[in-house]
């Protein structure tokens, strides 16, 4: 049997830890539950606001420093952010707050493509 040069802490740094691929598709799965997905929306948008509470002095500054431009560029990145923001957050942390039988799940089906492959961990 040979046994691979690859350590368990590079192992860890291997995997991605932000993957909102896995997140959506853990979004769109059914065997996550609805509350799980309503936390990783909820935390995604207190971040944003936090994000856009933070923004706020030198947004002031910038529509005063350039009337029109400063604003309009302010509607519409507030806009952007207001809604890809959250969603992109709760993307990232969801493979964190789902069930860790889920997130293995799906991480297999979606690197081998067969729904019930087993895991083979070395």
């Amino acid at each position: 049997m040979a046994s691979s040069n690859v350590s368990p802490l590079s192992r860890f740094f291997l995997k991605p830890l932000l993957d909102v691929r896995l997140g959506f598709a853990l979004m769109r799965d059914r065997r996550v539950p609805v509350r799980t997905k309503v936390l990783a929306l909820l935390i995604g948008v207190v971040v944003t606001a936090l994000v856009e509470f933070l923004e706020f002095p030198i947004e002031g500054v910038l529509s005063m420093m350039l009337p029109l431009l400063g604003v309009l560029g302010d509607v519409v990145v507030d806009g952007a952010e207001a809604i890809a923001g959250p969603l992109l957050l709760a993307g990232a942390l969801l493979p964190l707050l789902a069930p860790r039988n889920v997130v293995s799940q799906i991480r297999s089906e979606r690197s081998t493509g067969a729904p019930n492959s087993p895991i083979i961990d070395i």
